[in-house]
């Protein structure tokens, strides 16, 4: 980079900070001024060169080599829009963090990164968001199942950022849970007013009963997070009885344990596949939405109840960006239909909008959450494949292989297809009113499908799961 001209995009804090650790630090480039649409004062003798739509004009005028991107809170349509403006030219695009990566308070070079998918098709989330939370955080004991999974990791990390009394993690994978490990000693040694002293780790398995209610029993926490779900469709569909005994059996588990102790919060992770769900993963997410119902409504509980339903979370384990990175790579990318389209939201969405539920709760409540637009798989596909810097048919080969067991075509929003009611958060709503059924006969249906779920095949099961989830229904494969 040494003298090449380059520009910074966004003249508000970010931008001042960046341009300060630019023109204090060893790096030899000619700062040529801002890109902004709202300042139009120079700053600190730099000018501000023009608006976001000038840049297709002022990157050839002034030989522009790198665009860094000082936007830690944008939306992503703004800077797929950034991107779109200077993919024409030969520059290079460095963005800073995230806000949930900034675990400093401070922006070095050393931590631009390249632009990725996430960014463009990502929503915003900023500090003011997450700090507007802290304050019910910081005196609360959570437990967070599943705390090695993606959305159970990034919820540890941003309820340790908010400084909670203690922090007991739980998950039954040791080699996942020796890496999220690692992550917290991060945040313990960026950030003062966390310790040691306030993080547990376990291991243990939602489906031991005996071990969670040691575990709940000895912690007494306030709040409990169940995110440990089996989630991947096509493998859920091989192994139903798996999938029943993690997501059914496990789940009860540890709604009964946390009746027993009194647990002040519980909070379920469930799924858009939930609703009228066309495969084991979401029938056994709809069960345990429905057993939520019937668990807040026992007399004897003290315990407040409710579920938070999202779609597909951006880079979560196992999902179909990641798997499109590494077959970028290879060169070959693979789509089961070219009309197949779903919904997606940030894992930093994701997370804050499951602790604003938690917040705006009272009791059996299913919350759920505004995804935005969909977007259609394929044109995810080639946007990855541009942003690679890469050609299609050139450089990777795209291939349409069919539908895969259990797989839906369209996932219909969750804010359109059942009626809801708004909230104080425009991003999330609340579900007006859930399908009604007999709580005891169906907690023995439950019981009945725990029972011989391991014992019979899934075509002896199915009328069991259609008398628990009278909406489920096999895929059209077509």
């Amino acid at each position: 980079m040494d003298n090449e001209n380059v520009v910074i995009v966004g003249a508000g804090g970010a931008g001042k900070e960046l341009l300060y650790e630019f023109t204090t630090g060893p790096y030899s480039m000619n700062i040529l001024g801002f890109i902004d649409d709202n300042v139009t004062d120079s700053i600190a003798g730099y000018k501000i060169l023009g608006k976001i739509d000038d840049l297709k004009k002022i990157i050839p005028k002034y030989n522009i080599k790198t665009v860094f991107i000082a936007m830690p809170a944008t939306e992503g349509e703004l800077i797929k829009e950034i991107y779109l403006k200077c993919i024409d030219f030969p520059v290079k695009i460095k963005l800073i963090p995230r806000y949930s990566e900034i675990i400093l308070n401070k922006i070095s070079l050393n931590q631009l990164r390249e632009i990725s998918i996430e960014d463009i098709i990502g929503k915003k989330v900023t500090r003011d968001m997450f700090e507007s939370i802290s304050e019910k955080v910081v005196d609360k004991t959570f437990i967070v199942f599943g705390a090695a999974g993606s959305i159970g990791s990034k919820l540890c990390q941003q309820i340790a950022s908010l400084r909670p009394k203690k922090l007991i993690m739980v998950d039954w994978s040791e080699n996942e849970m020796f890496y999220l490990h690692e992550k917290m000693n991060k945040i313990i040694q960026t950030n003062e007013n966390v310790s040691l002293d306030n993080f547990s780790y376990y291991i243990g398995n939602i489906q031991d009963k005996i071990r969670m209610d040691q575990i709940i029993g000895g912690e007494k926490p306030d709040v409990i997070i169940n995110a440990a779900a089996y989630k991947h469709v096509p493998l859920m569909e091989l192994n139903f009885s798996e999938a029943i005994k993690n997501n059914v059996t496990g789940s009860k588990n540890i709604y009964e344990i946390a009746i027993k102790h009194q647990i002040k919060n519980f909070i379920l992770i469930s799924s858009d596949k939930a609703v009228n769900p066309t495969n084991i993963m979401g029938a056994t997410k709809r069960i345990t939405e429905k057993m939520m119902h019937y668990y807040a409504s026992l007399k004897n509980s003290k315990t407040s109840f409710l579920a938070v339903r999202f779609g597909n979370v951006i880079n979560s384990n196992g999902s179909v960006i990641p798997t499109f990175k590494k077959q970028i790579i290879e060169g070959s990318l693979t789509i089961t239909h070219e009309d197949i389209i779903r919904y997606f939201m940030s894992i930093d969405e994701a997370v804050y909008l499951v602790l604003m539920c938690w917040i705006l709760g009272t009791n059996d409540e299913i919350f759920v959450l505004d995804m935005g637009e969909p977007i259609k798989i394929v044109d995810l596909a080639k946007l990855m494949v541009k942003i690679a810097g890469l050609e299609l048919d050139k450089d990777v080969k795209l291939e349409f292989i069919g539908l895969r067991p259990g797989e839906k075509l369209y996932e219909e929003p969750l804010t359109k297809i059942e009626e809801t009611l708004a909230t104080k958060n425009d991003k999330i709503y609340i579900l007006k009113q859930d399908e009604e059924f007999d709580h005891a006969e169906f907690i023995d249906t439950v019981n009945q499908l725990i029972k011989v779920c391991d014992q019979k095949t899934f075509d002896e099961i199915k009328p069991t799961l259609k008398k628990l989830v009278p909406t489920y229904k096999e895929p059209d494969m077509g």
